[in-house]
């Protein structure tokens, strides 16, 4: 686990704390992470107790200051959203996550940019340049005006 170093001097605004409260609602009334055999889903105790912690715990003032503690509950939700947790259901027990959902957690990601700091060891380091090394793989890639993708376990563009 990478160790977290919270921020003090946070650079945060009003729109950053109703970006976390936006998702905060929407993972507390949309998403569900309990998955039955016979189709039903339904959303954990941890999970509806974690997105209303979130949102009991945010500072809607002027300057906006998050404690470590409160930062926490954003941590832990956005954690166990970016889970087994989704927001989008289809025919044959398909499962995902909609747009929407993705944005705000993106807004999340870059609000939490401005409140933690992580340090991870060199082997954590090390095990994550390897996962990006790996995962980059399957993305596309712009040179100038043209697109290429490497095939995967070939490292030739197409």
């Amino acid at each position: 686990m990478p160790t977290i170093l919270y921020r003090y001097d946070q650079n945060i605004s009003p729109a950053d704390v109703m970006k976390i409260a936006i998702y905060a609602e929407h993972v507390g009334r949309q998403c569900y992470d309990v998955f039955a055999e016979d189709g039903s889903r339904s959303r954990s105790e941890g999970l509806s107790r974690r997105a209303q912690a979130v949102s009991d715990s945010l500072d809607f003032g002027n300057e906006p200051y998050l404690s470590p503690e409160t930062t926490k509950k954003v941590l832990d939700l956005h954690n166990m959203v970016s889970g087994m947790c989704f927001d989008r259901f289809a025919e044959r027990g398909h499962m995902g996550k909609t747009m929407d959902l993705l944005g705000m957690a993106q807004d999340v990601d870059d609000v939490l940019d401005k409140l933690v700091i992580y340090h991870l060891s060199p082997d954590e380091l090390e095990e994550a340049e390897a996962e990006w090394v790996h995962e980059s793989q399957f993305y596309a890639k712009f040179e100038g005006d043209n697109f290429t993708r490497d095939e995967p376990g070939t490292g030739a563009s197409a």
